[in-house]
């Protein structure tokens, strides 16, 4: 839904592109100094991909962020870059199982609050303009995927919570993109240069 939504397919998007640290439980950052994270990545982050002419692109603050399943907004906060948005979704055929998908360094819809039913392919957000940001760090989509403890409650929902496995166990959400995907070597001119 992201490369239809954002025209990627009209112009013969190939594949998405991650570098080392981009990935689910990486340990090193992508940018800045490719140093140590404090935390292993919870998520993937999308940003770069590549077209059929075999072109590297990226997204920008222009790109709209569709969600990915029909679900309830349950929190909303201020992360490093931009706002994270938390959505609940019932697992398909049970009403007792549900699962998380964290859109985060995004900006909003303005009607996008707590408690805001969602359809799959409604636009939530926008990715958030990194420009100001002291980290020196492209924009991109940061996308976690998670299944809540019945003992989670939202209010508040920071990233500490996310990381509680007690609380989230997350998932691999590179298992929910449905477009080829390749991993960039480290000395890949494109990873060095982020």
């Amino acid at each position: 839904m992201l490369t239809a939504e954002n025209g990627l397919d009209q112009n013969g998007f190939e594949s998405w592109l991650f570098c080392p640290g981009m990935l689910f439980n990486a340990p090193q950052k992508w940018w800045g100094d490719h140093g140590q994270r404090d935390f292993p990545h919870e998520g993937i982050d999308i940003c770069l991909y590549r077209d059929r002419s075999m072109r590297t692109l990226r997204l920008d603050e222009k790109s709209r962020i569709p969600v990915m399943h029909d679900g309830i907004v349950k929190a909303i906060f201020a992360d490093y870059l931009g706002k994270a948005v938390i959505i609940e979704h019932e697992t398909a055929g049970s009403e007792n199982e549900r699962f998380l998908s964290v859109y985060a360094h995004t900006k909003p819809r303005v009607d996008v609050k707590i408690g805001t039913m969602v359809k799959e392919g409604d636009i939530i957000a926008n990715i958030a303009d990194t420009g100001r940001s002291k980290a020196r760090i492209i924009p991109h989509l940061h996308f976690s995927l998670g299944l809540p403890s019945p003992s989670l409650t939202y209010d508040p929902f920071v990233w500490n919570i996310m990381r509680n496995p007690d609380l989230v166990t997350l998932l691999d959400p590179l298992e929910a993109i449905d477009w080829p995907h390749q991993q960039l070597e480290p000395e890949n001119h494109y990873c060095l240069e982020l």
